[in-house]
């Protein structure tokens, strides 16, 4: 028997009505929210130039450069520029078409189209799956967090000298999940996942990188978390998943989902005490795994420098991250996964026939050892320019599969996708992804086709008020009261 909502129950288990089934999957989360370092310091002379070269308006945060001495640098008093991000992870394949061919899919809160993630083709806007889809604001960064995250992995001023991401030649492919509030959902989050399986290969795209800097607070184990099974689900799609380990650091030893899931990347944060690369510690605030469930790989997270969203929520709310016109510092985990998700792009560009599985072996077994044990750096942190020249070894992974035989209500078979409101054997359907020509405009011509669910609703109607419309639950809220 199936349930109403299309869900297998347990086996000799009464199956719960749809709204309490899916009441289970409205756990309110937020994008894993940068650490602000709010310390004024100065910049070393060689960064300010630096700047000064990717903005001529951009005044350094001291009058007298000199104030510090470039050999001794302290760069948590400064934003730490990508040029040295890059040069520390990447090595002599940093350079100005990185990552070329390889388009990176974002779920996060969009892409403002400031200078740097403005020239034709950067962008591509999937689906809109916030509050805020379907209204003038659809698309649009009101938050700040996604464009962020867009600058520090591809992000490309198009101009010798001017600021680049870690994979400035690859492409976005943004999909919107929440708003200025940073907000958004454990089913807002699936859909997106599942739109990027089921779309990664349409049109021209070649979608190979998934980037989470998302997390929500880990309550089960892997096996039982819907999240974990639409983060598997693009693993074995070909999408190699990059997810932020959280910034809950030592005050728990569980990493956020879906970083949780051992099948995808989980990265956790680094920092430098003196600007070289060789005496990275990971701060305290990146989370920690349990000794069984760590981050595999760390990346600098720390006082990064990357993109503003002018007049977004976090621009607003923290003008001491501003630098200059375009700018801003911020640091967390968050920030590191998009690091990593830059750097795995750069490596497919130069080996495109790798599995997800070898490129996350590649970039354990190449990683640079810190003077910390593995529930606090997994493997170290990454070099690509050594993965780049190592073999590929046949790395398989074999760990538990989420939701495969275990004794929970979400319960479905290996490798099957969201369908209609159900877990089926296909993708979301009913019409609902409109396969119309979207590539270098937006989603349907900027708004969902019909500006509905296709279909309806949700079977067994576990959408109050029957579909999405106009950007917002028609009638006013989920069945069961999780959105306000």
């Amino acid at each position: 028997m199936i349930a109403a909502s299309g869900l297998a129950p347990v086996a000799g288990a009464e199956a719960p009505s749809a709204p309490a089934l899916f009441s289970d999957l409205t756990t309110t989360t937020e994008l894993v929210q940068p650490v602000y370092d709010d310390s004024v310091g100065t910049l070393d002379p060689v960064l300010a130039d630096e700047l000064l070269v990717m903005d001529p308006a951009l005044d350094p945060v001291v009058s007298d450069p000199t104030v510090l001495d470039a050999t001794v640098e302290v760069p948590s008093l400064y934003p730490v520029s990508l040029t040295r991000v890059r040069e520390e992870v990447l090595g002599k394949l940093a350079t100005a078409d990185a990552g070329a061919g390889i388009d990176i899919a974002l779920i996060d809160t969009g892409v403002a189209p400031v200078a740097g993630l403005d020239l034709p083709g950067k962008l591509v806007h999937g689906p809109d799956l916030s509050l805020e889809g379907g209204s003038a604001l659809a698309h649009v960064d009101t938050h700040g967090h996604g464009t962020f995250m867009a600058g520090i992995i591809a992000g490309d001023d198009g101009v010798d000298g001017g600021f680049l991401g870690v994979a400035p030649g690859s492409r976005l492919v943004s999909l919107k999940v929440a708003g200025a509030d940073g907000g958004t959902d454990v089913v807002q989050l699936i859909a997106a996942i599942d739109w990027v399986v089921e779309h990664r290969n349409d049109a021209g795209l070649d979608i190979r990188v998934l980037n989470l800097s998302v997390g929500v607070p880990s309550v089960t184990d892997h096996r039982h978390d819907p999240l974990a099974a639409a983060v598997e689900r693009a693993w074995d799609a070909g999408i190699v998943v990059v997810a932020a380990a959280g910034n809950q650091g030592e005050t728990e030893t569980d990493l956020d989902s879906p970083a949780l899931d051992p099948y995808v990347i989980a990265v956790g944060a680094t920092e430098s005490e003196t600007g070289r690369d060789d005496d990275d510690i990971v701060p305290a605030w990146s989370a920690r795994g349990d000794g069984v469930r760590n981050p595999d790989v760390v990346a600098p997270g720390r006082s990064l420098l990357s993109l503003r969203a002018p007049g977004s929520s976090s621009d607003v709310a923290h003008p001491e991250a501003r630098v200059g016109d375009r700018f801003a510092r911020a640091s967390g985990t968050s920030e590191a996964a998009a690091v990593v998700t830059g750097s795995v792009a750069v490596l497919l560009a130069q080996r495109p026939d790798l599995t997800p599985d070898q490129v996350k072996a590649l970039l354990m077994d190449t990683a640079v050892d810190l003077p910390h044990p593995a529930n606090v750096d997994g493997h170290g942190r990454i070099r690509v320019d050594r993965a780049d020249r190592s073999p590929a070894r046949a790395a398989s992974q074999d760990h538990p599969r989420a939701l495969v035989g275990v004794d929970s209500p979400f319960a479905l078979p290996h490798g099957t996708t969201w369908t209609g409101g159900s877990w089926s054997g296909g993708s979301w359907s009913g019409g609902s992804w409109s396969s119309d020509a979207w590539l270098n405009a937006e989603w349907s011509g900027g708004s969902w086709s019909g500006g509905s669910w296709s279909g309806g609703s949700w079977s067994g109607g576990s959408w109050s008020g029957g579909s999405w419309s106009g950007g917002s639950w028609s009638g006013g809220s989920w069945s069961g009261g999780a959105w306000s």
